[in-house]
């Protein structure tokens, strides 16, 4: 039996799923306990544990357009449908495109990933105007895979750049941050710092590998994220200016996990990102969470990973970032 098409969703190079009994269709947003189920699965697997929940899966469904841009192979035959893969493209500033494709550890090595990568790669083309630049779709894989190195290459890919994971373990609570003279430090407001964190940001991330500009309505609706915690967000003023951030928020296995940390750059090399950092420690700390987690370049060119490591935090995963070109195609 060929995989069945189920709505507007399909997949080109759906020969190789002959015999499976499955079925492929657009996610819903109401998707999400079977897919934090399958990235459950996914993550135990690969990883060893699991740093998400459902709502957070719930979010991100949000975040894509699924009428267009989603695929969810599931099993149509079977109790309760289970998911067997998924795969989403996501377009940032029409600059680029993220993909997404998972799929069930038991349903691996059957075509299912390569046939959705290549429905991933089509869309992709499809949107492309005449003539246009080749644009690239950007994925990720775990950085100690080999047999996921050798299938992304095997589609086309080239190895990019690679991401850390680091983590620390806190066993006492952390150092005291030092701030320099006149810069303090405060949580933030939503619906008054909003403008102003969203702008620091930006000027923090804007020499960094790969950035791509994104808009303020982005930024908005980050605040509406069932993760979104104004406690947990934190600004670095000189004055009225703020000068670094931290964008941070807790994993689903009672970890902290730092983001948005930056500082803009007529402030770097005085210490302020450290103090941002320590102080974040500290607010985990009083909240039971002694450990904290964060993801960087690992070849950041803001020296980020040697002031990770200076706080005592460690690798503790890698990911591994690919890229293709895509080019218009008026045959396809």
């Amino acid at each position: 039996m060929r995989l069945r098409h189920v709505g507007s969703a399909r997949l080109s190079g759906a020969e190789p799923l002959d015999e499976l009994h499955l079925s492929v269709r657009r996610a819903v947003v109401d998707d999400a306990p079977g897919l934090f189920q399958l990235i459950s699965d996914i993550d135990r697997h690969d990883f060893g544990d699991v740093d998400m929940t459902v709502e957070e899966v719930r979010d991100d469904l949000a975040g894509f357009d699924l009428d267009n841009d989603s695929w969810l192979v599931f099993q149509p035959e079977a109790d309760g449908e289970p998911l067997v893969a998924f795969a989403a493209i996501e377009p940032r500033a029409d600059e680029e495109f993220r993909g997404q494709v998972s799929v069930h550890p038991d349903w691996r090595g059957r075509g299912i990933g390569s046939a959705l990568a290549k429905e991933l790669e089509r869309a992709v083309r499809d949107r492309l105007p005449d003539p246009a630049e080749p644009t690239p779709i950007l994925g990720f894989v775990k950085g100690d895979s080999a047999p996921e190195r050798q299938w992304v290459e095997s589609l086309g890919y080239s190895w990019s750049r690679r991401f850390w994971r680091m983590r620390i373990d806190l066993e006492s609570p952390p150092p005291l941050p030092e701030w320099p003279e006149g810069i303090t430090v405060r949580d933030f407001v939503p619906g008054q710092d909003d403008r102003a964190m969203y702008d620091a940001q930006e000027a923090a991330f804007a020499d960094h590998w790969g950035h791509i500009p994104r808009p303020y309505d982005d930024f908005v609706k980050r605040l509406e994220r069932s993760d979104f915690d104004p406690s947990l967000w934190h600004i670095a003023m000189d004055g009225d200016l703020v000068v670094a951030t931290a964008s941070n928020s807790t994993l689903a296995d009672n970890v902290g996990w730092v983001s948005g940390l930056g500082t803009i750059p007529d402030y770097r090399r005085r210490g302020i990102a450290r103090a941002i950092l320590l102080h974040s420690f500290g607010v985990f700390w009083r909240r039971g969470m002694p450990s904290v987690a964060l993801g960087v370049d690992a070849d950041s060119l803001t020296g980020a990973t040697g002031l990770y490591e200076s706080v005592g935090m460690r690798v503790v995963q890698q990911y591994d970032q690919f890229r293709k070109l895509i080019a218009y195609s008026s045959t396809e």
